[in-house]
């Protein structure tokens, strides 16, 4: 999305005066002095430069979301909301109530609950399922690696199904999984199937779902396949093309999916990263699927124009060192206990860091207790982040034989 500057600006009386007087000493002894002419000529061209940086700064691309019934971006990072269009609406959301069974299907890769190689058997409730599907047969077994790229690329029903039934031995304890993992993700539907079919969502609702599924590792090596293929048993393959566009046609897109019904529209949701940036979007309802992801589009360039991540701190990162009492061990270090990412606005850009940390602890001190906080402040002292230090080491309390020992090798080391 481009910005357009004015073509014309005004020059200030400042440089214009100063134009009149090098004019008053002739063209000659203008050009003689080259130097102060060509700082003259910097200042009117840094001048305008900075007015043009300040109102570049000022305008920030409008989000037009069409006939959508809903539309929603956040910052994945902190979950912050930063464009929200009827997004707490809970609406038909078509193939994309999937989503929640494919995140706790990914999590069970994660923790090896199945593997890619597991042989699954598709059952007669996975054959049966409508929308898109991987055209997967009653009693066909196929590996779950082929089923979890159906899931993830198309959002196949029957896949997700047979694969959700496989990772949590059975349909009941599939769903009591999902509903569990949403519950966790603050989303207060209730599954009573594994597709989820029929439930009404709203776009915070999946952007929620959205947020931890992308955070999965199984997914990240999936979420932006284009096309593949997968074998039946016996014979024949299908072809599995990703009906999300912005994979292919928008830069540092990570996923997620799409749906349509005659009841729910166009609906997508969509997931991109540039740097530190990370955001979702959501679109639900658009009159047509071209209109559908040129609002994602359109959502996704509002957050990467009007704000940027910076990353203050990162797990593990010291910042500081304090006096223990009563330890061997005289001082500990204060650390980052969690990465930390701020989202600033593009048009603010100071923050300054302050490390609050206490004179000194008194043993015991164990490594992970809180001792400190590093705060993020606004130019205005506001706020903006808050993050806890932690010790980086333990520090036991000394014993009386510690302390007899501590004084006799220092008078060893100072007689020697």
């Amino acid at each position: 999305m481009s910005i357009a500057f004015e073509q014309s600006f005004h020059i200030p009386p400042l440089f214009v005066n100063m134009l009149n007087k090098t004019r008053g000493k002739g063209e000659v002894s203008m050009f003689k002095n080259s130097k102060r002419f060509a700082a003259l000529i910097l200042c009117i061209v840094c001048a305008v430069s900075s007015i043009c940086y300040a109102k570049a700064e000022q305008s920030t691309p409008s989000v037009d979301i069409g006939s959508a019934r809903a539309a929603l971006l956040i910052d994945e990072a902190s979950g912050k909301m930063l464009f929200e269009a009827n997004a707490a609406e809970k609406l038909p959301a078509a193939g994309l109530t999937r989503l929640a069974a494919l995140t706790v299907i990914c999590d069970a890769f994660d923790s090896g609950a199945i593997a890619g190689d597991t042989a699954v058997s598709v059952d007669e409730t996975a054959a049966r399922i409508g929308g898109t599907t991987a055209f997967l047969r009653a009693g066909e077994r196929m590996d779950a690696n082929s089923l979890l790229l159906a899931s993830v690329m198309i959002n196949a029903g029957d896949a997700t199904h047979a694969l959700a039934c496989a990772a949590f031995g059975g349909e009941s304890n599939a769903v009591a999984a999902i509903n569990s993992r949403l519950a966790g993700l603050g989303v207060s539907a209730v599954y009573s199937d594994i597709c989820g079919a029929g439930q009404s969502l709203s776009a915070m609702e999946l952007a929620s779902i959205a947020r931890g599924l992308i955070k999965n590792q199984t997914y990240s090596k999936y979420g932006t396949k284009f096309y593949e293929r997968i074998s039946h048993e016996g014979a024949g393959e299908t072809e599995l093309a990703n009906p999300n566009k912005l994979i292919k046609q928008y830069s540092g897109c990570l996923g997620v999916g799409t749906g349509s019904s005659d009841e729910a529209g166009y609906c997508g949701v969509f997931a991109a990263k540039r740097g530190e940036s990370r955001y979702i979007a959501v679109v639900l309802g658009a009159k047509t699927g071209a209109e559908r992801f040129d609002i994602g589009r359109s959502l996704l360039d509002y957050g990467f124009s009007a704000f940027r991540s910076v990353r203050i701190s990162g797990a593990g990162e010291a910042f500081g060192s304090i006096p223990v009492k009563g330890s061997l061990k005289r001082e500990i270090g204060a650390m980052a206990g969690d990465d930390t990412v701020l989202l600033i606005s593009t048009a603010k850009k100071e923050y300054t860091l302050e490390t609050e940390l206490p004179e000194s602890l008194d043993a015991p001190v164990q490594r992970g207790d809180a001792v400190g906080m590093l705060t993020v402040r606004g130019a205005d002292g506001e706020v903006l982040a808050e993050t806890v230090l932690v010790s980086d080491a333990d520090a036991e309390e000394a014993g009386f034989l510690d302390c007899v020992k501590l004084i006799v090798s220092k008078y060893l080391r100072t007689d020697g």
